[in-house]
């Protein structure tokens, strides 16, 4: 049986001068256990989607992760602790942040769905290959 972790989280586009604020709705799904979806929603439009390895959100709590595309890090610096996560797709990029205890949470149910090191209980990975190669 599939569980699901539908959670939003409020983001700031780490715009110049001020900050944007935008909403996050990341969705974690343990039939998909390797991955997380996060859409972006800002003047009450789907502004975008990125679907990225929960690992790195995981990871990024604690230091800088992450290349290419997706880099994510924490900043404990201020008043606020935050996590920020640097999105590119080679011809535009942005970079938002949401608080490090919303984060927090968030990963601490991912992690209640499917402990690290489990994720193959939950997906067969051969399973995936096979019906892709036979398309």
């Amino acid at each position: 049986m599939s569980s699901t972790e539908h959670r939003v989280l409020a983001l700031r586009l780490e715009a110049v001068p001020v900050p944007v604020p935008l909403r996050g709705v990341f969705v974690y799904r343990s039939d998909r256990p390797y991955e997380l979806a996060l859409d972006f929603e800002g003047a009450g439009m789907h502004l975008a989607r990125w679907v990225f390895s929960r690992e790195l959100l995981l990871d990024g709590q604690a230091c800088a992760t992450g290349e290419g595309d997706i880099q994510v890090w924490p900043r404990r610096e201020g008043t606020e602790p935050r996590v920020f996560l640097a999105f590119s797709n080679g011809a535009q990029s942005c970079l938002v942040s949401a608080r490090a205890k919303d984060v927090r949470e968030l990963c601490r149910r991912m992690t209640e769905l499917v402990p690290r090191g489990q994720e193959q209980r939950h997906y067969d990975l051969d399973a995936e290959l096979s019906a892709l190669l036979l398309r």
